[in-house]
């Protein structure tokens, strides 16, 4: 029997995964988006492919994507018939987001020299000699 799911891996990165605004769907589609992307760097599913995949509708999709777009995990880009102004391609990236924290500080302020009270305390255990009992006879 010839399973129609995709066989590679997909990766659900923390900051996605514990974002309590996503719902458990909307993390589950930006998973499947990240194994997408591995071999050109951006999706190019549409929603019939996600719909198809997981037995959803369409809103449920446009509402998962909107979720992850809302909250900067992913960029949707439109290309459109100029025309017509349909959708000829909608394409897929996804934003990684750095920690921003420490983001602009030079490198040397944040690795400084652990100088821990706890840490400059002798190692004792190594300078005690052990002992050993002589043996009997």
């Amino acid at each position: 029997m010839e399973s129609k799911e995709p066989s590679y891996y997909a990766i659900l990165p923390a900051p996605v995964r514990y974002d309590k605004r996503l719902t458990p769907n909307a993390k589950i589609l930006f998973s499947e988006i990240t194994s997408l992307t591995n071999q050109l760097g951006f999706c190019y599913a549409t929603n019939r492919y996600f719909e198809n995949l997981y037995k959803v509708s369409t809103q449920s999709i446009n509402f998962w994507l909107k979720q992850l777009e809302e909250f900067g995990y992913i960029k949707r880009h439109l290309y459109r018939d100029k025309g017509t102004k349909e959708i000829l391609n909608r394409y897929i990236t996804i934003f990684d987001k750095p920690i921003q924290v420490n983001f602009n500080r030079p490198i040397q302020d944040i690795f400084k020299d652990n100088n821990k009270l706890l840490n400059n305390k002798p190692n004792n255990y190594l300078k005690k000699k052990v002992k050993l009992n002589p043996r009997k006879s």
